[in-house]
């Protein structure tokens, strides 16, 4: 492993920016950098282990942030890295592994997530071609081999172009050189199967990480505990409110904020199985 952190079961928490500048629905800056600090602030005082940077509202969305888009993500790395007492990482959506190894070499973030790293995928904003040998030189160029690669296997909110077996993805995502492998449900809020997590968990083999992406919650973290190490979580530690029909990649709006007592509940299982 690189990060001795991972030698217990870490939980990752989501900071969603609003739409950036740039993007459909964008209500400005003030507002995204006061969303984006309460939102860190709740993580921190929960306990959680670890955050992740997303520009998770943002439509369209592309392999290459836009410019403005790029600039003030990178504004808001400068405003709330200071104040991110954890170790945190990003996600540039949908697949800007380039500026998150950037990123993270330039103001120290340890992690990058790549949705797109060894499944080629088509989404509602169009199709993104698997090239892991490109991230990995991608990541040595830019003198960020630091920085954990986090890949998803068959991502969530798309369609395989060349279905395969689940555990098929898992095997060359690691032989490619993940530092870990992210199984997902197919939607948001949606968990993936604890057999997909006992199969990554059994090609891993130690040598790189197994996390969960999506639909983890204090109910059933317990059953999926055995085979991880750790879950990044973010709607399930939001207000229930605002609760759109599946159908968008988004079941809340970025109005909704994270709620103390989820954040609570969440962390006190995760603390309980950690044993």
């Amino acid at each position: 492993m690189k990060h001795e952190i991972f030698s217990h079961f870490v939980t990752i928490g989501m900071v969603h920016f609003s739409p950036l500048e740039g993007s459909d629905g964008y209500e400005g800056k003030e507002i995204v950098l006061e969303r984006a600090k309460q939102d860190l602030a709740m993580l921190l005082e929960g306990g959680v282990d670890m955050v992740m940077f997303e520009n998770n509202f943002d439509t369209p969305k592309f392999s290459q942030l836009p410019n403005t888009v790029a600039r003030h993500f990178e504004e808001l790395l400068q405003e709330l890295v200071p104040e991110t007492t954890v170790l945190w990482g990003i996600a540039p959506l949908w697949n800007d592994y380039r500026f998150g190894f950037e990123m993270c070499h330039k103001y120290g973030g340890m992690m990058v997530r790549v949705p797109v790293f060894v499944d080629s995928v088509e989404t509602v904003y169009g199709t993104f071609l698997a090239d892991p040998k490109k991230v990995l030189e991608t990541r040595k160029e830019l003198d960020a081999e630091e920085v954990l690669l986090l890949a998803d296997v068959q991502v969530k909110h798309a369609t395989m172009l060349h279905p395969r077996p689940f555990i098929e993805s898992v095997k060359e995502a690691r032989e490619q050189g993940a530092d870990g492998v992210i199984v997902t449900g197919s939607w948001t809020g949606d968990p993936p199967s604890v057999e997909q997590c006992a199969q990554a968990h059994h090609v891993a083999d130690g040598h790189c990480l197994v996390l969960t992406g999506s639909g983890m919650t204090p109910e059933n973290l317990k059953d999926f505990k055995p085979y991880l190490n750790g879950s990044i979580v973010g709607t399930a530690f939001k207000e229930k409110v605002g609760i759109e029909e599946k159908g968008k990649p988004n079941i809340v709006g970025p109005e909704v904020r994270y709620s103390p007592e989820a954040i609570a509940r969440f962390m006190k299982a995760a603390r309980q199985e950690r044993g």
